[in-house]
């Protein structure tokens, strides 16, 4: 462990080249755009494909994300970068696979990656939090002299790891866990004296009632306000929808008779937090247009892992948060950039929160070519309707997720998507292109196909994550 902490130290060095890709008092990376713009990146928490209006649902009431949608770039097949939530932030702050910085399993609450007893595997020994080697998009944006601040949830280390430590001049309710106690004012559970939740909020500014995601939406207006005449990140990472599963009463009565009415809903406590975040984004823009920054602002809404099967209908995905289906990875991804891109495009490609890393600095003026070791790809192109080769996308998840139970790596290539099981071990192809609902496993019809892509999964593992999987020792195959 020791030897391959000291291999990671190596990407310390890359952060030196960010010095020398500032480009002053101009922003000059992308086609000749005048200025830096803004950026707002609103990443919601366990929000599923299908949870928006603009992404076909007819339950959820999103209309500020769905207009949001129709002035923007809408991505249909956007990927999370890992089916649960702390790995998939690492890649969306790293620009990189999970694999490859070291933290591919959630951070619980025990401290270390559950396992069973005598199962098949013991998970990676790997790290659980985002290392400080790591150049962050928070360090990037910080040379090309964007002040940035993380409001919401972190989820990607503790104390010594928070956002303000990663390169964020401001932590707002950040910290090692990854939801609340409660989402309502004094944000604990009642037997709790004091709120070990809620670390980074000025609780003396709070009212009896008030809902976590409106006060985090209070503290996004106040920095926009106080940022307004310099370039601003602005990182609003909700807690919402992540359980528990809260809302104000009123909301909650409102989805209760839809569902009483007939509407396909499974929770209205759920809707009613989606519509919350909703809120949320228009409050956001509204104050965009009242500063007069809109035009200079992009705007990124995301999730970080597929919606909770429990909670939400997916379909037509199979499975959801926690799985390698396609309900546990794919998530709803839109893009509001200012001048590019035609209103209301939709676009198809295969792409992962890991890409917003190169987008995002790319908008700054700093070279994407400069990342250390990278995955994401800028999604410059694909907004502008340019040239975007073909590529492998690959998921390395080795943990007994709390829903799926099932250790394992994909990988999407050519439309094909091979799922590789660890425990018990078991291989299914797909192709997505006519059976997104994963339903017809193809590995027996197409042999060659499979083993193609289970050797270009594995070679890449190889080459590339550093911390794997071990075999139990404590495991006996004659009791499976």
């Amino acid at each position: 462990m020791q030897a391959l902490r000291k291999a990671f130290s190596k990407a310390r060095l890359q952060f030196a080249l960010f010095g020398i890709l500032f480009v002053a008092g101009c922003w000059g990376g992308l086609d000749g755009d005048p200025v830096r713009p803004n950026v707002i990146l609103v990443l919601v928490d366990d929000l599923g494909w299908k949870d928006l209006g603009c992404q076909g649902s007819t339950f959820y009431e999103t209309p500020h994300i769905d207009g949001l949608a129709a002035e923007g770039t809408r991505f249909t097949q956007a990927y999370s970068n890992c089916p649960v939530c702390s790995p998939s932030r690492a890649a969306l702050m790293s620009g990189q696979n999970p694999g490859r910085v070291g933290f591919t399993g959630h951070i619980t609450a025990i401290g270390r990656h559950r396992y069973p007893e005598l199962g098949r595997i013991v998970p990676p020994p790997d790290f659980m939090y985002l290392r400080a080697e790591v150049v962050t998009l928070a360090e990037a944006l910080r040379t090309a002299g964007y002040v940035s601040a993380s409001i919401g949830k972190w989820h990607l280390g503790s104390e010594p790891y928070w956002p303000t430590k990663q390169g964020f001049d401001t932590n707002v309710a950040g910290h090692t866990h990854g939801s609340p106690a409660s989402y309502f004012f004094p944000y604990r559970k009642p037997a709790q004296e004091w709120n070990p939740d809620m670390p980074n909020l000025d609780l003396s500014q709070s009212v009896e009632g008030e809902y976590l995601t409106d006060r985090l939406t209070d503290e996004a207006l106040e920095f926009m306000e106080k940022n307004r005449e310099r370039p601003f990140f602005l990182y609003l990472t909700h807690y919402a929808v992540h359980t528990p599963l809260q809302a104000p009463e009123a909301l909650i009565g409102k989805y209760e008779a839809k569902i009483a009415s007939g509407a396909e809903g499974k929770n209205a406590t759920y809707g009613a937090m989606v519509e919350t975040v909703d809120d949320s984004v228009g409050r956001v823009l509204a104050k965009l247009e009242g500063l007069g920054i809109a035009e200079t602002t992009v705007v990124i809404v995301a999730s970080d892992n597929g919606g909770l099967a429990s909670v939400t209908d997916n379909s037509p995905l199979r499975a959801g948060k926690g799985h390698l289906y396609e309900g546990g990875i794919r998530v709803p991804l839109i893009v509001r950039w200012p001048g590019h891109g035609l209103p209301g495009r939709l676009v198809g490609e295969p792409v992962t929160n890991a890409d917003l890393y190169p987008f995002i600095v790319g908008l700054a003026g700093l070279s994407p070519g400069q990342f250390p070791s990278p995955d994401g790809r800028s999604l410059a192109a694909l907004i502008d309707d340019r040239e975007w080769p073909p590529r492998a996308l690959v998921w390395y998840y080795p943990h007994y997720s709390p829903q799926a139970q099932a250790p394992g790596a994909a990988i999407l290539s050519g439309g094909y998507k091979l799922i590789e099981f660890y425990d018990p071990p078991a291989v299914e192809l797909y192709n997505l292109q006519d059976d997104i609902g994963e339903e017809r496993d193809l590995a027996g019809k197409m042999p060659r196909k499979a083993e193609e892509l289970r050797s270009k999964l594995n070679r890449w593992i190889a080459g590339n994550v550093p911390i794997q999987h071990t075999p139990n020792p404590s495991h006996v195959p004659s009791l499976q």
